[in-house]
């Protein structure tokens, strides 16, 4: 007799594509059923959204069902989930990863590096702001949230230059030839997870645990370690214009990370690379810990503690 396993989702077209891939993968071996519903962060106003916990809202439904026993697993894009998740929650990547950049949208230019100085852009991710500003301080930024498809209409309707949306979610829904531009993960770091697809459970079911680890990569699950643990030592949530990006090549791992003011007039970016067959892990801790010798806290505003 097959398990079955509930999937809760939030009811965007994006979010129900992961769910069916996630879906495709466990219906090999279970019996799957799709829960989809609308989250907090689905429902909220832009001012809202920043008050009340940013990303964190787009699982509020979610985990409550996992709680209440009416699903299993909840599926997620890592990078809508929170650094520091709450205790009686666990999470684990699946799959492999996306392409991770930012990609540049538009119909009138062909790169980022096109636009004009004081050119329309459409973004609401204080990280893309930050490195938006970093390129030029007289971009003007268009705040646009919704889905891919929402934001792709906004463009043409506010008569925005371009907007700058996660090429992964553009190529999960078959919406590649939007993409102007794949701009370099090295140069535009992107947010920590981006580009990764996980699923949260409760840690007491240990059941789902040992059914999920065979779908875990290695490789995926330790750079999405080091790349949220860089964002939890520093202390910044998704409200914070911070980026990390971590990639395994020859038995090292390479950590791209950037801090910055919202404003962009100043900012931290540096490289991280440490060989991993004598290292234990940590590293992106590491690497916070240093940011925050060279003053990260007092970019972001955080308090020490």
């Amino acid at each position: 007799m097959k398990n079955i396993i509930r999937i809760a989702t939030r009811n965007s077209p994006l979010a129900l594509e992961q769910a069916k891939m996630v879906s495709t993968m466990l219906s090999k071996e279970n019996e799957v059923k799709i829960i989809s519903m609308t989250s907090s962060g689905d429902k909220v106003t832009p001012k809202e959204f920043k008050i009340h916990g940013g990303k964190g809202l787009f699982l509020k439904e979610l985990e409550e069902s996992l709680l209440h026993g009416d699903t299993d697993i909840a599926v997620h894009s890592l990078k809508d989930v929170p650094a520091d998740l709450e205790k009686r929650f666990s999470i684990m990547t699946v799959s492999t990863r996306e392409n991770p950049c930012d990609a540049f949208i538009s119909k009138k230019y062909k790169r980022l590096k096109d636009l004009p100085r004081d050119a329309k852009i459409g973004t609401s991710s204080p990280r893309r702001i930050a490195m938006l500003k970093n390129i030029s301080n007289d971009f003007r930024i268009i705040e646009i949230r919704g889905n891919i498809q929402t934001r792709l209409r906004k463009m043409g309707e506010q008569n925005i230059d371009g907007i700058i949306l996660a090429a992964a979610g553009l190529h999960r829904m078959k919406l590649e030839k939007y993409i102007a531009e794949y701009i370099p993960a090295d140069s535009f770091i992107p947010s920590a997870g981006q580009g990764i697809i996980c699923i949260e459970y409760l840690k007491k079911n240990i059941k789902i645990q040992k059914l999920l680890n065979k779908y875990n990569i290695v490789e995926v699950e330790k750079c999405a370690n080091e790349e949220r643990s860089f964002v939890r030592e520093i202390g910044g949530d998704c409200m914070s214009p911070i980026g990390a990006h971590a990639t395994i090549k020859n038995n090292k791992m390479k950590i791209d990370a950037y801090v910055s003011e919202l404003s962009g007039d100043k900012h931290i970016r540096s490289s991280y690379v440490v060989d991993m067959k004598k290292s234990i892990g940590h590293a992106g801790a590491y690497m916070a810990k240093i940011f925050i010798k060279q003053g990260a806290k007092k970019l972001l505003r955080i308090k020490k503690k």
